[in-house]
């Protein structure tokens, strides 16, 4: 295939705390269900679209052979070059600069962070510690009926992410998982509504009894 220049993607609309999420995903997920996929995670973690360079981890997860097969490795390229043009040309990605060293800067337009935030939501997951800190997270909202959609997604993505609903509007996880609360509600815009409090006293006994084999992996 022709040589290009490097794609260079650089956003400050994600921050460190995204990125370490994108990070664990790529780590989990040596083998992406897309190519968009691979290569938004590039995107969000300032990776380098090129033959030679690309966001650690990320063309692994595109097939695991690609490390020891040349061939197959361009390949997967070629793939992430053609839908990276592709994002281009639907606004996408948006060209900011040419460096002196010959790398092409791109950032998101804000159709693209809305696709990406989307793309985060998919990877969004609760991080196991390797001890369990005996603290509780406590998610406590009150969403008004005009947010209905926001709402019910928001208690959803909760459980599938390994809450336990004590109430409608109660759920509670025994891991850190501030930040991807956080993250739930700025990209639902719900921030007002929502509270998360930390406890070491858990007196409901439903709740204890409902992760009484996970923290027993971790106490």
């Amino acid at each position: 295939m022709p040589k290009h220049k490097p794609i260079k993607f650089q956003d400050n609309s994600f921050n460190e705390d995204v990125k370490e999420t994108i990070g664990i995903f790529v780590k989990t997920h040596p083998i992406a269900s897309s190519v968009a996929k691979a290569l938004f995670a590039t995107a969000v973690l300032g990776g380098v679209l090129t033959t030679a360079a690309v966001a650690p981890g990320i063309l692994g997860m595109l097939g695991k052979s690609i490390a020891r097969e040349r061939r197959d490795k361009r390949e997967r390229y070629k793939q992430m070059w053609a839908r990276f043009h592709d994002l281009r040309k639907r606004k996408v990605f948006e060209f900011v600069r040419e460096t002196p060293n010959g790398e092409l800067i791109y950032q998101f337009t804000e159709k693209g962070k809305l696709r990406a935030k989307k793309f985060i939501l998919e990877t969004l997951a609760v991080s196991y510690p390797k001890k369990w800190d005996n603290k509780w997270r406590v998610v406590v909202f009150d969403i008004p009926e005009k947010f209905k959609k926001q709402r019910r997604y928001f208690q959803t993505k909760l459980v599938e992410l390994g809450f336990y609903q004590l109430q409608r509007s109660v759920l509670i996880h025994p891991f850190p998982c501030e930040h991807e609360v956080e993250f739930l509600k700025d990209f639902l815009d719900i921030k007002p509504y929502v509270e998360t409090f930390v406890s070491g006293d858990m007196p409901n006994g439903k709740t204890i009894y409902h992760f009484r084999q996970l923290l027993k992996k971790y106490a």
